[in-house]
């Protein structure tokens, strides 16, 4: 018998956080690492981001996922290597050079979005704000919310597959 390919996905992240809770309880930032990192192989970057080319992941803040996504160093996603850089904040000189930026509270996101950066965030609100993935712990689980619009603005292609397992897809402004 074969899984349709979103039963595929969900059981992927089912299995990841049954794992987690069967083992040792995770820390709520390693468990927001572990699914923005599924969330992430479903982002594909605009053309003009060079394959071969490594993800530059920009950490603004400080913090518990932060310390996190200090793991990812290094590491490969979809065949590209991750680079971590510490950046002073979220402004576009900041930012210059970055594909994925991990903002705190107080984000701001630039109206005029950057072709192929993806915005992602851990706190109350910031998709009314601009972030496009952004992750929220509810009733004892971790869920995130997409704003589809912003990442299309700037050029982001974000699979169907994951827009069905997000609690939220703001869309608003699309054509």
């Amino acid at each position: 018998m074969l899984l349709h390919p979103l039963r595929c996905c969900a059981f992927l992240l089912l299995s990841l956080l049954g794992w987690a809770a069967g083992a040792q309880p995770l820390a709520e930032a390693d468990l927001k690492a572990q699914i923005l990192w599924r969330a992430l192989q479903f982002v594909e970057w605009p053309g003009e981001v060079s394959p071969s080319q490594p993800l530059q992941l920009c950490l603004t803040v400080q913090g518990p996922l932060a310390d996190a996504l200090r793991d990812w160093d290094q590491r490969a996603l979809n065949g590209r290597r991750l680079e971590l850089r510490r950046v002073a904040g979220a402004t576009a000189a900041a930012t210059a050079g970055c594909h994925i930026v991990y903002v705190g509270a107080d984000a701001s996101v630039p109206a005029q979005l950057p072709r192929g950066l993806l915005w992602v965030g851990d706190n109350m609100g910031l998709t009314e704000r601009g972030v496009m993935i952004n992750l929220q712990p509810q009733q004892g689980r971790i869920v995130f919310d997409v704003d589809l619009h912003s990442a299309r603005r700037a050029g982001l292609d974000i699979n169907a597959r994951l827009l069905r397992l997000a609690r939220y897809v703001r869309t608003e402004g699309m054509p």
